[in-house]
């Protein structure tokens, strides 16, 4: 479900529902330039796990939003990564996105209001 901001330090923001649902289908097109993982930093001394996206490829591609929540990458393969855990708990939650790099686009896309199919699709096509 849309909301403007997730997190709560650098929060991760939307400037419409557009772009939200935009970005969602960016995100479920599968094509390698992301993935959603946890770690378990809570058996390294963390408070607790966290989820990720890695970015990969296609960064130019990547939406707006996204863009401005990228931090340093690991290593070679992974060029960013994005860290907002409400936003991506958002995804699984909410939008049947799975912790995995292939996801399962019409089950996401049966989850995303009927007035922004097309902003979804949008982000399928970037």
């Amino acid at each position: 479900m849309y909301k403007q901001y997730f997190g709560v330090r650098k929060k991760m923001r939307f400037d419409s529902p557009e772009e939200y649902y935009e970005t969602l289908g960016y995100i479920a097109k599968s094509d390698g330039s992301c993935d959603l993982y946890r770690e378990e930093n809570q058996n390294q001394g963390a408070w607790g796990p966290e989820i990720r996206m890695n970015c990969y490829k296609n960064l130019h591609k990547f939406p707006a939003p996204l863009k401005r929540k990228f931090t340093k990458g690991r290593g070679k393969k992974v060029l960013h990564r994005i860290n907002c855990n409400e936003f991506i708990q958002d995804l699984l939650d909410n939008h049947n996105f799975k912790k995995d790099e292939i996801q399962d686009v019409n089950t996401i896309r049966n989850t995303i209001p009927a007035q922004y199919q097309v902003d979804f699709d949008r982000g399928l096509a970037l």
